[in-house]
């Protein structure tokens, strides 16, 4: 940086002012004084009405098919279990009854084989109790992993299942950003791979639980095999969501953060910048996205600053230090 543009640095900040006005993300509007209008190094951009499917960027991992193949073969196991248990009860307790009726008619059995008949029916039933506690502890594992889609095409070896088997798909689960939602998840996605490739993803269900280290939403969809990744390979999942809704795009140059918000300032007089909360509703590689409708800030026609926006928070930030009021100073008050 240039002796000059320093020089013009500290003389623009010592012409800026706050002034009176709403409050935005805890800050006041700033207005401009002289010197720092003359040395025309605030630029600002006219919102556009943008039409827009919304878009969400995501982290997506390739699974491989084995742990939800080794649980629903458990499953299965666990139903045999409770089905031969069952029959195992089913006899003991017809022996039982058996036994029962021949002591009591004209004791043709020992009382010995009575209560021997009646301890093989208590093992047998115990046998199935905890057959069928097993059966529910695999079948809740099941379920907590990979949702009631994914498990009964497992257990029923159905779609797409098979194509999980065999290696004709791969399954990914796609896990979004912090407080990103999808009210119904795309049937169809497109993910890129570290190599730049960009592979059609499938939708088949939400997932029941995020992923690891992930604090998102997650969902399961499902790649081809003749152009998916190894298992283990993280990919890049565009989601473009419906329906499409109108609103305005920020460009990423005026954007600053306070306190974990994003925000612009909005040009609200030729010398005077209010700042405005950025309520976007996904982010892409141009901007935020900001949807119109109840409670929006931001509208088509609007005047944001794109160059200098740091400057003007700088501003703000010394005035909300020094709990300065408006004053008239270099800057009008308002």
């Amino acid at each position: 940086m240039t002796k000059s543009a320093l020089q013009w640095g500290f003389a623009a900040l010592a012409a800026l002012s706050v002034v009176r006005g709403a409050v935005a993300a805890g800050l006041a509007p700033v207005m401009l004084g002289p010197q720092a209008l003359a040395a025309e190094q605030i630029r600002t951009t006219r919102l556009k009405r943008l039409t827009s499917a919304p878009r969400i960027s995501a982290y997506g991992i390739v699974l491989g098919p084995g742990p939800l193949v080794r649980l629903a073969s458990q499953v299965i196991a666990a139903r045999g279990a409770v089905a031969a248990a069952r029959a195992e009860a089913a006899l003991a307790r017809s022996e039982a009854l058996r036994a029962t009726g021949l002591y009591h008619a004209r004791h043709n059995i020992s009382q010995a084989a009575l209560q021997r008949a009646r301890s093989v029916l208590e093992v047998a039933e115990a046998r199935q109790a905890t057959a069928r506690a097993e059966l529910v502890q695999w079948k809740t594992r099941m379920l907590a992993r990979w949702g009631p889609r994914l498990c009964a095409a497992a257990l029923a070896a159905s779609a797409p299942l098979p194509e999980l088997e065999s290696g004709a798909a791969a399954l990914v689960e796609v896990s979004l950003p912090l407080g990103q939602t999808l009210g119904n998840p795309p049937a169809m996605a497109l993910a890129t791979t570290p190599d730049g490739g960009k592979v059609p993803l499938r939708f088949i269900s939400r997932a029941p639980r995020v992923a690891a280290g992930v604090a998102g939403e997650s969902v399961f969809y499902l790649m081809p095999a003749e152009i998916s990744a190894p298992i283990g390979t993280e990919v890049i999942a565009a989601l473009t969501t419906a329906p499409r809704e109108a609103g305005v795009l920020v460009p990423r140059s005026a954007v600053v953060w306070h306190q974990g918000e994003p925000l612009v300032f909005r040009e609200t007089a030729p010398d005077s910048f209010a700042p405005v909360a950025v309520r976007s509703s996904f982010i892409s590689g141009e901007g935020y996205f900001v949807p119109q409708g109840a409670g929006a800030r931001l509208h088509p026609g609007d005047r944001i600053v794109t160059g200098g926006a740091a400057l003007l928070y700088s501003a703000a930030m010394q005035a909300a230090a020094r709990g300065q009021r408006p004053t008239g100073g270099q800057g009008r008050s308002r």
